[in-house]
């Protein structure tokens, strides 16, 4: 079970790269979260669960934010910005 807990911890990092990554880079272009939703064709409740690290989102999703954002989707799950 050690893989497992692991996994886990890989997992939380991402989601909190993801979830400073989309909210920094979301302030830094003066956008609300409705905005962002909006460009990226995404539920506004949505935006809100990444940013809260409570969503686990598509790499559908993620191409649409990053987009949005104007960065690679890449950038989006980078560590330390």
């Amino acid at each position: 079970m050690a893989g497992s807990k692991s996994f886990e911890k890989v997992q939380e990092r991402i989601r909190a790269a993801l979830a400073r990554n989309v909210c920094e880079l979301r302030l830094s272009l003066g956008m609300t979260q409705a905005e962002l939703a909006k460009r990226a064709d995404i539920r506004r409740a949505l935006i809100s669960e990444i940013e809260r690290e409570e969503a686990n989102p598509t790499l559908e999703t993620l191409v649409r934010v990053a987009a949005a954002l104007r960065v690679d989707a890449a950038e989006l799950l980078a560590g330390k910005r």
